[in-house]
C-alpha cells in the first residue's frame, strides 16, 4: 500500500491508481480516494492541483498523434544530450491507456519543463540571503531562480504545488525540494502568493526587510530594491510579517512583529525602520460563500447583527460599544457599494461615525434611546 500522506504533486502525477481514479471515476477508486481524504484533510489541496494537472494533459493528449509524440521524445532526447552527456533515453514499449498518458505527461513535463528551467531559469547560489541572514539550507541544498523579464505577470508552481504570480521586473528564488519542516522562498520584486496549507512546514517569504510566514492563505509581497516601503497584502488566511533586525538590535514584539488578517496591509517604512498596520484601500468580500450569498437587507435590525454580517462578509474586525448601542435599529437594503460607503450611511443612520485604527474599524456613537 502506498503512503500517499508523504507524495507530493509529482508523486500523484506518476501514480497509476491515482491517475485512474481522475481519468475513469470508477467507484471503487472513488469510495477509497474519498474516504482517504477525509481521513487526510490536509492533503486536500495538493490532490486538488495534480487532479487538475491530470484533467489538463489527458485533455491534451487528445491532440497528439503517435507520430506528433515520437517528434516531442526526440526533442526531449535531443535536449537531455545537450544538456549533460551521461543522460540516455530508451525508446519504451507499445503502451496501454497509462502507458501513452504516462508517456504525454513525460513529453510536456520534460520537454517544456526542461527548456523551461534551462533558458529562463538560473540557480544563483550568491543570492541566496535575507539582509545579512543566509537562509538556513542554502549551502547543501539546490536552488533556482525565476526572473519575470517580461511585461505580464508570470504564473507558475512551487516544489509543494503552491502557485506564485510573479510581476514584471520581480526575481524568487527557492529550492528544488522544500524541506520537511519549512518552505522558503528569497523575493526581490512583487508577488501573489497562493500557498497549500501545512501546518507542519510553515511558508516563509524573505526579502531583503521582512519575513513573512502563513501555514496556508493567500497574499501579496512588494519589496523592490528602489521603493522607499515594502508592503505585504493578505487576501485569505492569517499571516505573521516580522522585520529583520540586525543581531545586536534586540526584536520589539510589537514593531517588529505584526499578524494580518484578510484585507488587512502592513507598510514597512525602510527610512524610520517601522511597521503600521492598516486596511487596504477597498476591502473585498472574502467570507464563505453562503454568506457573501446573503442578501443584506434589514428592517428595523439591531445595529449589531449589522455589523456582525459585514464582519463576517469581510473578514474585517468592527469594534463598537454594544450596551451603547444596544437601542439602535437600522432598516436598509445595502447593495454592492465599497464597505467604506456602507459604513457611511450606517452611521449617518445611528448619528455615529467610524474610525480606521491599526486595520480595524471603531464606531464611535451615542445611545439611541
Amino acid at each position: 500500500m502506498q503512503d500517499y500522506a508523504r507524495y507530493d504533486i509529482k508523486d500523484f502525477l506518476a501514480d497509476e491508481p491515482f491517475c485512474r481514479w481522475v481519468l475513469h471515476q470508477k467507484p471503487a477508486d472513488c469510495a477509497f480516494w474519498q474516504n482517504w481524504l477525509q481521513k487526510n484533510p490536509d492533503r486536500a489541496d495538493i490532490v486538488r492541483s495534480a487532479r487538475e494537472l491530470i484533467s489538463e494533459i489527458h485533455h491534451a493528449q487528445h491532440y497528439l498523434t503517435d507520430e506528433e509524440l515520437q517528434q516531442e521524445l526526440s526533442r526531449l532526447t535531443a535536449a537531455r544530450k545537450a544538456a549533460t552527456e551521461d543522460q540516455t533515453y530508451s525508446e519504451p514499449p507499445r503502451r496501454s491507456w497509462f502507458g501513452k498518458f504516462a508517456l504525454v505527461l513525460t513529453a510536456l513535463f520534460c520537454v517544456v519543463g526542461f527548456w523551461y528551467f534551462y533558458t529562463s531559469f538560473s540557480t544563483n547560489s550568491g543570492l541566496l540571503k535575507v539582509g545579512q541572514k543566509p537562509l538556513k539550507d542554502h549551502k547543501n541544498g539546490q536552488w533556482t531562480q525565476v526572473t519575470n523579464n517580461q511585461r505580464t505577470p508570470k504564473s507558475m508552481l512551487l516544489p509543494d504545488g503552491s502557485k506564485v504570480t510573479l510581476s514584471p521586473r520581480s526575481r524568487i528564488s527557492y529550492p528544488l525540494h522544500f524541506e520537511k519542516k519549512q518552505r522558503e522562498v528569497l523575493l526581490n520584486g512583487e508577488a501573489f502568493f497562493d500557498v497549500i496549507r501545512n501546518p507542519q512546514s510553515p511558508f516563509k517569504v524573505y526579502t531583503s526587510d521582512l519575513v513573512t510566514t502563513v501555514l496556508g492563505t493567500s497574499f501579496t509581497v512588494k519589496a523592490f530594491d528602489q521603493d522607499k516601503d515594502v508592503r505585504v497584502v493578505v487576501k485569505t488566511g492569517r499571516v505573521t510579517v516580522a522585520a529583520t533586525t540586525p543581531e545586536s538590535k534586540p526584536a520589539d514584539s510589537q514593531t517588529n512583529q505584526l499578524i494580518l488578517r484578510p484585507n488587512q496591509q502592513v507598510i514597512y517604512h525602510r527610512e524610520d525602520q517601522k511597521m503600521k498596520r492598516s486596511l487596504i484601500e477597498n476591502p473585498l468580500e472574502v467570507g464563505p460563500a453562503e454568506v457573501i450569498q446573503q442578501n443584506l437587507v434589514f428592517e428595523n435590525a439591531p445595529v449589531a447583527s449589522v455589523f456582525d454580517s459585514l464582519q463576517k462578509r469581510y473578514e474585517v474586525q468592527i469594534i463598537y460599544d454594544a450596551d451603547l448601542l444596544a437601542h439602535c435599529q437600522l432598516t436598509a437594503e445595502l447593495g454592492q457599494e465599497p464597505l467604506f460607503e456602507k459604513l457611511g450611511m450606517i452611521c449617518k443612520a445611528i448619528q455615529a461615525r467610524y474610525e480606521l485604527i491599526d486595520g480595524q474599524i471603531v464606531i464611535h456613537g451615542s445611545s439611541c434611546k
